[in-house]
């Protein structure tokens, strides 16, 4: 008959465990309660640290960058980030020039057609390598649809007013 065998000795393991534990918990929320009328900060050491937080989220003003283009003489700035256009919809007028910037780390085309297929007589199908950027001037009143022969999720639309 097998019987297991128990080791004991992982018990007082347990319990050296429960003893740091306890009063770890107990320390950290005497300190989170304090004082009601003390109006002191906790101390640096106290608080936990941001900079990993902070490297993994883009700073707002970064954020509001790439989720807004730039108007630029007689054109504007789209972003390519990850797997997405800046812009749903951009409003330009005949003549304007739309810059396209890669600042992903996937290679990406800017490409006249819908969902990664390339329109029937495209008027404009460039390539766009992380960290570059491609330059499309707009002659021609009408509505330009643009996609990404690379991801078919990115699309947009130009509208081009004259």
């Amino acid at each position: 008959m097998y019987r297991p065998t128990i080791c004991m000795e992982t018990e007082p393991h347990m319990n050296r465990s429960r003893t740091l534990i306890v009063p770890a918990l107990l320390a950290l929320t005497l300190t989170a309660c304090g004082d009601e009328g003390s109006s002191a900060a906790p101390s640096e050491d106290a608080l936990p640290s941001t900079a990993a937080s902070e490297a993994a989220e883009p700073s707002e003003a970064a954020a509001s960058e790439a989720a807004e283009p730039s108007e630029d003489a007689g054109g504007r700035n789209i972003t390519l980030t990850d797997f997405a256009f800046s812009e749903g919809e951009l409003t330009v007028a005949v003549g304007d020039t739309v810059t396209f910037r890669n600042s992903g780390s996937a290679p990406h085309t800017v490409t006249e057609g819908t969902d990664g297929v390339e329109a029937d007589g495209s008027s404009f199908n460039e390539q766009v390598s992380p960290g570059d950027e491609v330059e499309i001037t707009f002659d021609e009143a009408g509505t330009f649809d643009v996609t990404c022969l690379f991801h078919p999720q990115m699309n947009m639309t130009v509208v081009v007013e004259g």
